[in-house]
C-alpha cells in the first residue's frame, strides 16, 4: 500500500496531466462523441458544451487539499456544470443513455491520452474512474431533475392556457350575476347569493391552480419588503375566521401586528391562509388557533386544530401537490403545497404533527425585518 505522501504525490501528478493536456482529450473525446453518439446531427461546439470545463474541474479538484474525499471531487467538479449541461443535452434531444455514454467515453478517453504521455500508477487510473464515477452520479441526477423541471414548464404553459381561457367567461358570469341580484325579485336572493358565491369559489379555485404551478417551476419570483405582520394576518384569516364561525368553531389568532417583516407580501399572505384554511376546514368541533412565536429574526407561525389527525404516512406526503389525509372532504389537495412553496420562497421550512387520532400542528418561520 502506498503511503500518504505517495499518494498525495499521484494525485497531483494527475492533475498536472490533466491540465496539460486537456485540449487533447477534448478534441479526441469529441471525435469518439461525433462517432458513436451523434445522430442528432450536431455541431462540436453544441457536442462540447460544459466538456472543458468539467475537465479544469478535475484537475483543480485534484490540487485542492480541502479534506474533500477523492470519491467526491468528481462530483464536486462537475456541480458547477452540471444543471446547464443537463438542459442543454435534454435541448437537443439526448437521452439518459446518451448523457451517461458520453461520460464513459470522456474516462476511457482521459485514460488513454494520458496513458501516452506517462506511465500511469494503478492508483491514478482507480482515481479517475471514481472522479467519473463521482460524475456520472451527479451527471444522472441533474438528468433526471432538469427532464422533470422542463417537463413541469410546459405543463404549467398548459394549465396558465386554460386557467386564462377559463377566466374569461367566468368574469362574464360573474358580471351577469351580479346584475341578477341587483334587478332580482326578493325570494330570490338565496339563489342569486349561492350563484355568486359558488362563482367565486370557481375563480379561487383557479387562481389556487395556476398559483401552485408557478411555484413549482419557479415562475413566481419572491420580491421581500418590509410590511407589518397585522397586514398579512388580517387578510390572510379573513375566510378561516368566517368558515369556523359557520361551523361554531372557536377561531382564536394572538400575535403582535406591529412585528415588522420582510417578506413578499403576497405570499406571505398565501402561505398563512391555506395553513389557517386547511385548519378550519377541517375542524368540525373545537378549536382553532394561531399563534406567533416572536424569534430574533424571525418568527414562527403556529397553527393547531381539532381535526382527526393524520396517519404517519400522510405526514410525510401532506405537502405534497395533490396529496390529501383521508377525511374525504372536497378539495384540489394544492393548499398546503402552496403553502410549502411559499414559505420556502423565502429560504425557511414548513413542519406538521400529529398524534394520528387527534388534531394537527403545523409551524413554519417567516423572516423579520433587519432593525
Amino acid at each position: 500500500m502506498k503511503d500518504q505522501t505517495e499518494l498525495r504525490g499521484g494525485v497531483h501528478g494527475l492533475a498536472a496531466l490533466l491540465s496539460d493536456h486537456a485540449q487533447e482529450i477534448e478534441n479526441r473525446w469529441l471525435r469518439r462523441v461525433s462517432q458513436e453518439l451523434n445522430r442528432h446531427g450536431l455541431t462540436e461546439t453544441e457536442l462540447r458544451d460544459s466538456i472543458p470545463d468539467y475537465i479544469q474541474g478535475l484537475a483543480q479538484s485534484l490540487r485542492r487539499h480541502n479534506g474533500t474525499p477523492i470519491t467526491e471531487r468528481g462530483v464536486e467538479a462537475w456541480a458547477g456544470t452540471a444543471q446547464k449541461h443537463a438542459v442543454t443535452r435534454i435541448r437537443l434531444g439526448f437521452d439518459i443513455d446518451e448523457v451517461l455514454r458520453e461520460f464513459l467515453i470522456l474516462r476511457a478517453v482521459i485514460i488513454e491520452v494520458l496513458g501516452e504521455h506517462a506511465e500511469l500508477t494503478i492508483h491514478q487510473c482507480e482515481t479517475v474512474n471514481i472522479l467519473i464515477g463521482g460524475a456520472l452520479r451527479a451527471c444522472v441526477k441533474s438528468y433526471v431533475d432538469s427532464r422533470d423541471f422542463e417537463a413541469r414548464k410546459e405543463q404549467a404553459k398548459h394549465i396558465g392556457f386554460i386557467t386564462h381561457e377559463l377566466r374569461n367567461p367566468l368574469s362574464v358570469a360573474m358580471t351577469a350575476a351580479s346584475q341578477i341580484r341587483k334587478q332580482g325579485l326578493p325570494d330570490q336572493g338565496r339563489q342569486n347569493d349561492l350563484l355568486n358565491r359558488n362563482l367565486k369559489r370557481l375563480d379561487a379555485l383557479i387562481e389556487e391552480a395556476l398559483l401552485a404551478q408557478q411555484l413549482e417551476v419557479h415562475a413566481v419570483e419572491s420580491h421581500p419588503v418590509e410590511v407589518r405582520l397585522g397586514a398579512i394576518v388580517v387578510e390572510a384569516v379573513k375566510a378561516a375566521d368566517e368558515a369556523s364561525k359557520e361551523k361554531g368553531v372557536e377561531f382564536e389568532v394572538t400575535y403582535d401586528p406591529d412585528i415588522m417583516l420582510h417578506v413578499d407580501p403576497k405570499l406571505a399572505v398565501s402561505a398563512v391562509q391555506n395553513i389557517v384554511d386547511n385548519a378550519a376546514k377541517f375542524t368540525d368541533h373545537g378549536r382553532v388557533l394561531m399563534e406567533v412565536e416572536d424569534a430574533p429574526a424571525e418568527i414562527v407561525i403556529h397553527v393547531f386544530d381539532e381535526c382527526d389527525g393524520l396517519s404517519p404516512e400522510e405526514l410525510r406526503t401532506i405537502f405534497e401537490p395533490f396529496k390529501r389525509g383521508h377525511s374525504g372532504k372536497a378539495g384540489t389537495g394544492l393548499g398546503l403545497s402552496i403553502a410549502r412553496m411559499a414559505v420556502e420562497a423565502h429560504g425557511k421550512t414548513i413542519h406538521a404533527e400529529s398524534t394520528g387520532s387527534k388534531g394537527c400542528h403545523f409551524w413554519f418561520a417567516l423572516p423579520k425585518a433587519a432593525h
